[in-house]
């Protein structure tokens, strides 16, 4: 369990790096194709609480180091928001949990869509904090299109993350079980 855990934190931090070199989608208005949340929410419905916890500081706090530097001259919000930030629906989908030990593949396919339905809400919580401490929140196509379209990219490609990291966890001896963490 704790190497699938320092397993999913190296994904995570290189599918961050990754996803910054990953030109956007110009067909969906410039979206950006996002692999940290599909896998952070893998993380959320495998791991027990505590490690949830610490998988959620750490993407959070990844998240608001590697988008400092991006905003010049003025931060756009505190370090550590990003950590409540996914929080919130990390909590949702480890209450999803029961649905995922089960080990039906129709239940990961629908949990890997539900996931795929999430990531747009963290896009959003962070351009509310963003519009509340800049004074103003000016809603354009251009933002909904960055906000909704790494939601919609997200739906083809977390149940292929999903059906990738499911052997993974089971290659590491990592099968959640559904009263006792082996």
């Amino acid at each position: 369990m704790i190497r699938f855990f320092f397993i999913l934190s190296a994904l995570i931090f290189g599918a961050m790096i990754f996803q910054l070199f990953l030109p956007p989608i110009l067909l969906l208005g410039g979206s950006a194709v996002l692999f940290v949340p599909i896998v952070y929410f893998y993380g959320c419905l495998s791991l027990p609480f505590a490690l949830m916890l610490g998988l959620t500081f750490f993407t959070g706090l990844l998240q608001d180091l590697i988008q400092v530097p991006q905003i010049k001259g003025h931060i756009g919000f505190p370090l550590g928001t990003s950590i409540l930030i996914y929080l919130v629906p990390g909590l949702v989908m480890h209450g999803l949990k029961p649905l995922f030990q089960k080990h039906l593949l129709g239940t990961h396919y629908l949990l890997a869509l539900f996931s795929a339905v999430l990531t747009p809400s963290i896009l959003l919580a962070q351009y509310a904090i963003i519009s509340f401490e800049r004074g103003g929140f000016y809603f354009r196509d251009v933002i909904a299109w960055r906000i909704i379209g790494p939601g919609i990219i997200s739906l083809f490609v977390a149940p292929c993350v999903f059906f990738v990291l499911t052997p993974l966890s089971h290659t590491l001896g990592y099968k959640p079980g559904l009263f006792f963490e082996t």
